[in-house]
């Protein structure tokens, strides 16, 4: 009953035994000739776990890309287009541009005898993207290509009437994936490292567009948050609130103001000399230097990092600094917009809760004197009779006082003891503000103290500085998500 015709018959066990010494010899001698293997989705699961079928995936994937070593392109078209796992369209598994017959000779002999450079690409992804995703089929990645064909033309420096392309989609086990032949029928092109950086982009970007979608919004949030945050530390600097570090921040201010200022034409980052804009670069990465800047923007790095890491390695790959994220250059007008319109060498005001004490401490002294002189002239005073009593009550009656100010005087003397009560309420509530203030004056006294030394600090910024805006930047293993 296990052997018998019609059975179905269980995967190898063997497949998951580790791989064989002869596996593992034919690896090395892979891996030394074409390094870039290593780079295969293939080795990373081989890397991860030495089976001998993870071996054998990773040495057949290497024979399938580097076919085209030997001279055999003509070879290379046909199994591309028949090999076991292919998904054919009618007769071979070959598709272009458009949906007309492909006579697969033809196509065969126009490849292997084109004068020019031809490229041949792979475009892969784990099963379990593939099918989450719906790239588990021929159709999907061949409209996947038609799509982005205007990106797959302007990596390789071709002009988009010149691009002739054929593909066709392998259905292997664990990573469904394309082949692709390039070249160009008219004026060459080439294949930067840029250029593979823009053709990765476009092709994670498409086909993962919903994850895209979710985490740019998140990623869209954070950067929001962090313009509101330097707006709101900006303006405290121009109403001249204390800050940490406010000092250092009016000097970076100064000092872009007296550079930015000499310039004619637009104040905008992208209209400054080149030395003028990496002193708003250094300024920038100094104020992303408070708490809350900088905990926002680790927050935006890693949701950028998370959207990347769908379609580029972003491993072992340092974080962008803030001053060169090109997708924040707004900060940095925002920068030179306030150096330009704000008096930096203003002092900061002193406290109000200090000013309060003192006039309160001056109030008290006023009504304590006040009070001693009247209760002094009270005593010198003569006292009056009934008769002089009621024309003093006439006269104020006459002159519309009320009837109630009299007696002595003591409803004036309660009216006013009552004022001098509010007064001095109000000004304990001062006080008390004062000797918070003071006390927190006093921890700070107890802090050793900062000194901002600008020259050198800019100087190591410049010579820790190699990259420029306005220079093409094709070292993809700098920052992970650079232009990105």
């Amino acid at each position: 009953m296990a052997t018998r015709e019609g059975v179905e018959k269980l995967p190898d066990t063997k497949k998951y035994n580790l791989s064989s010494s002869k596996q593992d010899d034919l690896i090395l001698s892979v891996v030394k000739h074409f390094p870039q293997s290593k780079k295969f989705l293939e080795y990373e699961d081989f890397y991860a776990m030495p089976t001998r079928e993870n071996a054998s995936e990773f040495l057949d994937a290497v024979a399938e890309r580097y076919a085209d070593r030997a001279d055999e392109l003509k070879g290379l078209v046909n199994y591309i287009s028949n090999r076991p796992g292919v998904e054919k369209l009618g007769s071979h598994g070959l598709f272009t541009q458009f949906d007309m017959p492909i006579d697969l000779d033809t196509v065969a002999e126009r490849v292997a005898n084109h004068d020019g450079v031809i490229w041949t690409e792979v475009v892969s992804l784990r099963r379990e993207d593939a099918e989450r995703l719906h790239f588990n089929n021929a159709e999907a990645w061949k409209n996947l290509v038609r799509r982005n064909m205007n990106e797959i033309a302007k990596a390789h420096r071709i002009k988009v009437e010149d691009l002739e392309w054929y593909g066709a989609f392998h259905n292997t086990t664990y990573h469904p994936h394309i082949h692709l032949i390039i070249f160009s029928k008219g004026q060459e092109g080439f294949l930067s490292g840029k250029g593979i950086k823009e053709l990765r982009c476009a092709f994670g970007q498409d086909i993962f567009r919903n994850e895209q979608y979710k985490l740019a919004t998140i990623e869209t949030g954070y950067r929001n948050e962090l313009k509101e945050q330097l707006a709101d530390l900006l303006q405290q600097l121009q109403t001249r609130q204390s800050t940490p570090n406010a000092d250092y921040y009016l000097l970076l201010l100064r000092k872009i103001k007296e550079e930015a200022g000499q310039q004619k034409g637009k104040k905008l980052y992208g209209y400054l000399p080149r030395k003028i804009k990496k002193l708003v670069n250094f300024a920038l990465h100094e104020f992303a230097k408070d708490g809350d800047l900088s905990e926002i923007y680790s927050k935006w790095n890693e949701a950028n990092r998370e959207k990347l890491s769908l379609y580029y390695d972003t491993k072992d790959k340092p974080d962008v600094p803030i001053e060169k994220n090109t997708e924040l250059r707004s900060l940095k007008n925002m920068l030179i917009r306030t150096a330009l319109s704000m008096n930096c060498n203003a002092q900061i005001n002193v406290n109000t809760a200090r000013i309060g004490f003192l006039f309160s401490m001056l109030a008290k002294q006023i009504v304590s004197s006040a009070g001693k002189r009247l209760d002094e002239l009270n005593k010198m005073m003569p006292l009056t009779d009934s008769k002089e009593q009621d024309k003093i009550r006439e006269k104020k009656l006459a002159h519309g006082q009320k009837e109630g100010a009299d007696s002595n005087g003591i409803g004036d003397e309660v009216y006013d003891s009552q004022a001098a009560e509010g007064i001095l309420t109000m000004l304990e509530y001062l006080i008390s503000l004062g000797n918070q203030e003071s006390a927190q004056e006093t921890e700070e006294d107890t802090m050793p103290e900062v000194n901002y030394d600008f020259d050198n600090a800019y100087a190591e910024y410049l010579n820790d500085d190699n990259y420029d805006e306005d220079d093409d930047y094709d070292d993809e293993e700098e920052y992970y998500g650079l232009s990105l």
